[in-house]
């Protein structure tokens, strides 16, 4: 067992390395809070105990939603800012390790009633090229090794389908809004021409805005201009979910097939296709009956599902949460009195069954 042994010494190796460096940042300032979204490698766990050795508390929020619980999603962490009461049993059977779980509802929701105010001004080019129906899609990425992420050819595929649709529908018109337009271009090469002709057209738009790594552009944007939204992937489905809230009709399409994602158990071929083909089928079938089809990419019978308040204020639910933890510290509380106090408060605000408490 000697490569189990070296590879197990260098883990071993690497925590104590985290934990050192954050235990002596922790103690130097005397920083009591550790806050952060980044939970998808191992370093936040050395970091978790090493606020926990200070006698500080660590509180992670939750950025994207999984519908699967993938290893790549544990969590170790005093408290966890969730969604909703589904995505804490996700988080749950990730195997985290959260003592407080604690549903706000999700998190980039003030932004919401922003956005709505803008002016729709790719829907007004699209329309202005003779667009009487608008798409909006998304993608969620791809790598050049489809076994770690959706390959480069999966991706191709999706926008050429629907580049095809546009060229061929006079009155169609397509939102793209990938989630790294950087790299986009490089990505697509095989199809790049034909996206030009697409363009060309007038009644396609590709949101080429860049953050850091990802998508300047709020998906909730691009639905808004569109009268469709398809998440052109299921397993992680946050941008879908960011506009089904805003009550955008919403597609899921599922073809990498993840039959046991949460996302999955939603009405089939009314949210959940999967493929291109079918999906498409039923597109056009909703516009050629004018917009009648009222079940079609409808959630609105599932959104407490994601987020049981939908009132724009559940950045401010965290932020008061974090600020009752702050006032416990400068009142000198021990770390678990503060945590037992916060929880308490907040369950008295917005309700008991908003804090879940793991014991173990």
């Amino acid at each position: 067992f000697k490569n189990d042994l070296k590879t197990i010494n260098k883990e071993i190796k690497s925590y104590n390395t985290i934990f050192n460096y954050w235990n002596s940042f922790f103690k130097t300032y005397n920083v009591k809070i550790f806050f952060s979204w980044f939970l998808y490698d191992k370093n936040h766990i050395a970091i978790s105990e090493a606020i926990k050795n200070n006698q500080g508390i660590s509180a992670i929020w939750q950025m994207a939603f999984n519908g699967t619980p993938y290893v790549e999603c544990i969590t170790v962490s005093d408290i966890f800012f969730t969604y909703s009461n589904l995505t804490s049993k996700i988080n749950n059977k990730t195997g985290s390790k959260c003592k407080y779980q604690v549903i706000t509802g999700y998190p980039k929701d003030y932004a919401f009633s922003i956005i709505k105010n803008k002016d729709k001004e790719v829907r007004k080019k699209l329309e202005s090229a003779g667009a009487q129906n608008i798409i909006a899609i998304f993608d969620e990425n791809s790598q050049p090794d489809d076994r770690w992420h959706t390959g480069v050819d999966l991706q191709i595929e999706n926008y050429e389908y629907a580049i095809n649709k546009i060229l061929k529908n006079p009155k169609l018109g397509v939102i793209f809004k990938p989630k790294s337009p950087k790299t986009l271009r490089k990505r697509l090469y095989k199809i790049n021409q034909l996206l030009d002709e697409a363009i060309a057209t007038g009644r396609c738009h590709i949101f080429e805005e860049t953050s850091r790594y990802t998508s300047a552009i709020s998906p909730v944007y691009a639905g808004f201009n569109a009268d469709i939204a398809v998440h052109s992937h299921l397993s992680a489905g946050t941008a879908a979910i960011e506009c089904a809230l805003n009550n955008i009709r919403t597609l899921l399409i599922d073809r990498e097939g993840v039959p046991f994602d949460l996302l999955n158990e939603l009405p089939k071929n009314k949210i959940v296709f999967n493929s291109w083909e079918k999906a498409f089928d039923n597109i056009l079938e909703y516009f050629e009956s004018e917009k009648q089809l009222k079940d079609f990419g409808d959630w609105s019978s599932y959104l407490d599902l994601f987020d049981p308040f939908r009132d724009g204020k559940a950045a401010y639910r965290i932020g008061t949460y974090l600020e009752s933890i702050l006032d416990g510290y400068k009142n000198n509380k021990d770390r678990e009195i503060i945590m037992q106090e916060a929880a308490e408060s907040y369950a008295d605000k917005w309700g008991e069954d908003k804090i879940i408490i793991n014991n173990e």
